[in-house]
């Protein structure tokens, strides 16, 4: 690298160049020290010097501060000013002097603007220049002269383009326009120069091509090539087309132009219509510019707010925007157009695309959280689905927006906004249902089905779940954008994928249908029904499933009988003999009414499962039905208890409490066995929360009593035990 260095060091050439490179590019000698270290740089600017058919050498400053040698055009690389070289002649470049041998000079970022400080000052002074017409025709030079203009306002014209505005192109002779309309003025018959003429009217027919090209620009080009602009785009549009319409106008009103409408005007040239047509137009595009940019600035914005905000926010933004739209249509005289308004919501349409595009982040989206991906379309979809209301409200409401003119509705189809919308709320639906699908078939990796064959099954369910993360795997990897509603990639290969998940579901429920013929009870088919959860509601499932569901009403319909049948049998025995078969163990009302709430329970569990149908409607009228009966057997049992209660505790509380053995002088408590059968009959119902027991079977004040009762006579024996004399005689009595 030293040795390199000290090479170029020792070559004027290429301390001509770096010197030359600093003072330019204002560098310091360090970026070209690193150049000339770079032996590829280095090779570079040798080939220039030491081959003779290399005639351009362009150093130029990339972004990052780096200085590159390039040897041909175009420079694709040039962000910055550069740098070239060009040899006078096709020769080697001389170790001395070879500044004399170089035409030097700095690169413009822009190439249309080095080319017109060419034209300016080299190509036009020295073509233009009368000393050095010596000798020729004058045909020739005139030709010569009207060529080197035409350059030059061609160039310019180029130029005003890549600035977006357009130069309206000058005359030969433009100089002389001024002078000769004054003369005109004076005297209307004076003579005038018919090559100044024809040279005015050859310009008059540029300028008319040229106003009706920008007359012809509408913001609705933006949407061509498949573009989707948003609405920066329209506003960006009228604020150009309103500028570049302010600069024309501003050449048209120049005395110089003016002066050549009053040459046309006094020589009565056929294309001074023209130039009067092409004026108006001006005019009036200039208006409808300033009118539009006048209403439309303020969506900025809105606009930029609804960018700023994250998407998932931006709901209450919407209802403002579609408001300010509504007010540009009401106040605009020239934006009260379908054609307009048109483009302006479509735009609308793609920025909130835009958005949710980015909220939902389509290189992720198969990547994520299940959950949380879900959340995020169901809740771009509400979003989506929310602009379209906004907008029909809107639009069915229009009328208030105008004042003091006539109401101008929005007649156009709303297709013709929002198609693409449309196709990506259709993409986001996709979506969603394509996430449902991975949901509930990863349920399967959690179902495991019971009975004889129930091992097989759930292998079975497992091999199925395998496939679809597998399908799933393949669906995902996929690198294009699938929330872009205009590439159909992404339908293609979801129509795939939906075949091979009617597939899965074929495979799925053939092993479900197989497992509920291997339940037996109403137990076993609800409790996979239960497991399986809403696998069984996808269509193709459903389809084939339904019929499952006729022998389910068919067990329930066998079950009803049987409840039926039991509560026939259990009412022919308590007619018979008063009494019904329960539990003995239980008090006899408390085992009545157990034995109905069980019967009730019985029934009630499978008749839940029974949705609105017609094959289903007779079996609820039918539990309906035994329920009432078993409701009144319930109430009839308890009823008669409820009155009898009272009664038995009154008379039995009448008794004395504690008596004497027959015989013998011993005291023992004469509590009634009905009381005890009482206690526990309230005892229990207060278990099963029967609310209707008397109000006067008072359950804690009774057991109170009663242990209080039954330690009494424990010291009253110890007193008869004792001594005589410290005996005494009682007398007991019922208590108050």
């Amino acid at each position: 690298m030293e040795g390199a260095s000290g090479s170029s060091n020792s070559d004027p050439r290429f301390e001509f160049l770096g010197s030359f490179v600093q003072k330019t590019l204002k560098l310091k000698p360090e970026k070209w020290h690193r150049l000339v270290t770079l032996e590829e740089h280095k090779a570079v600017m040798k080939e220039f010097f030491d081959n003779h058919s290399s005639l351009v050498l362009i150093i130029i400053l990339t972004p990052s501060a780096q200085l590159i040698p390039i040897v041909s055009f175009p420079i694709a690389a040039l962000k910055n000013k550069g740098v070239y070289f060009v040899k006078k002649n096709t020769i080697e470049v001389p170790r001395e002097g070879c500044k004399d041998c170089l035409v030097v000079g700095d690169l413009a970022t822009r190439t249309i603007d080095q080319l017109s400080c060419l034209v300016d000052e080299i190509f036009v002074p020295l073509l233009s220049n009368p000393d050095n017409h010596e000798g020729w025709p004058e045909m020739v030079a005139q030709d010569v002269q009207k060529q080197v203009h035409s350059l030059k306002s061609t160039v310019y014209q180029v130029q005003g383009q890549v600035s977006g505005q357009t130069v309206l192109p000058m005359p030969v002779g433009v100089d002389k326009c001024v002078q000769t309309a004054k003369e005109l003025v004076v005297n209307a018959e004076c003579s005038i120069n018919l090559y100044l003429k024809s040279a005015i009217e050859g310009v008059v027919i540029k300028w008319a091509t040229q106003v009706n090209d920008v007359m012809l620009e509408t913001s609705s080009n933006a949407f061509n090539g498949g573009q989707n602009p948003v609405p920066s785009v329209e506003i960006n549009f009228w604020n150009n087309r309103l500028k570049n319409l302010t600069y024309i106008y501003e050449q048209l009103r120049h005395e110089r132009i003016r002066s050549m409408a009053l040459i046309l005007e006094f020589t009565d040239s056929a294309y001074y219509p023209c130039f009067k047509t092409l004026f108006k137009n001006v005019v009036t595009a200039l208006a409808e510019a300033r009118d539009i940019t006048l209403y439309l600035n303020p969506l900025t914005r809105h606009f930029q707010q609804l960018e700023d905000t994250e998407f998932s926010e931006s709901k209450v933004l919407l209802k403002p925007l579609m408001h300010v739209v509504c007010l540009i249509w009401s106040n605009s005289m020239y934006y009260c157009h379908s054609a307009k308004l048109i483009v302006l919501l479509r735009q609308i349409c793609n920025l909130i695309i835009q958005q949710a595009k980015r909220f939902l982040d389509p290189s992720s989206i198969f990547h994520s959280d299940i959950d949380e991906a879900m959340q995020r379309i169901s809740l771009s979809i509400q979003i989506l689905k929310y602009f379209r209301t906004v907008y029909d409200e809107y639009k069915d409401n229009i009328a208030p927006f105008f004042k003091d003119r006539p109401v101008v509705n929005w007649t156009f189809h709303p297709n013709a906004v929002f198609e693409r919308f449309n196709a990506f709320l259709e993409r986001l639906f996709t979506i969603q249902w394509f996430f449902n699908t991975v949901i509930e078939f990863l349920k399967l990796e959690k179902v495991e089905i019971g009975g004889l064959k129930g091992r097989a099954l759930s292998a079975r369910i497992t091999g199925v779940s395998v496939e679809f993360n597998q399908c799933f795997s393949v669906f995902a990897s996929k690198t294009y954008d699938v929330l872009d509603p205009d590439d159909p990639t992404f339908k293609e290969d979801f129509v795939k994928f939906q075949d091979r998940i009617l597939e899965l579901d074929l495979k799925l429920a053939a092993i479900l249908c197989q497992a509920f013929d291997d339940c037996h009870n109403l137990e076993s088919v609800f409790k996979l029904i239960s497991i399986v959860g809403t696998v069984l509601d996808r269509p193709k499932i459903r389809e084939e499933f339904t019929g499952k569901y006729r022998q389910i009403l068919y067990m329930i319909d066998e079950e009803l009988s049987t409840c039926e049948d039991i509560y026939e049998m259990q009412m022919e025995h308590y007619r018979k003999d008063g009494h019904i078969f329960v539990d003995r163990s239980a008090p006899p009302v408390t085992a009545c009414i157990r034995w109905v709430l069980q019967l009730t329970n019985r029934i009630t569990t499978p008749i839940k499962q029974v949705v609105q149908s017609e094959e289903g409607s007779s079996l609820v009228v039918r539990y309906n039905e035994l329920i009432r009966k078993l409701k009144e057997f319930e109430k009839s049992i308890f009823d008669k208890w409820a009155v009898t209660v009272e009664s038995t505790i009154e008379e039995n509380l009448d008794k004395p409490l504690i008596v004497r053995k027959r015989n013998s002088s011993e005291l023992v408590l004469n509590f009634s066995p009905d009381l005890f059968s009482i206690l526990r009959e309230v005892h229990y119902l207060r278990l099963m929360e029967i609310a209707e027991i008397p109000e006067r079977v008072e359950l804690e004040l009774i057991k109170g009593e009663i242990k209080m009762i039954d330690e009494l006579p424990e010291p009253v024996r110890r007193i008869q035990d004792a001594e005589p004399d410290k005996r005494f005689n009682c007398r007991f009595q019922k208590p108050d």
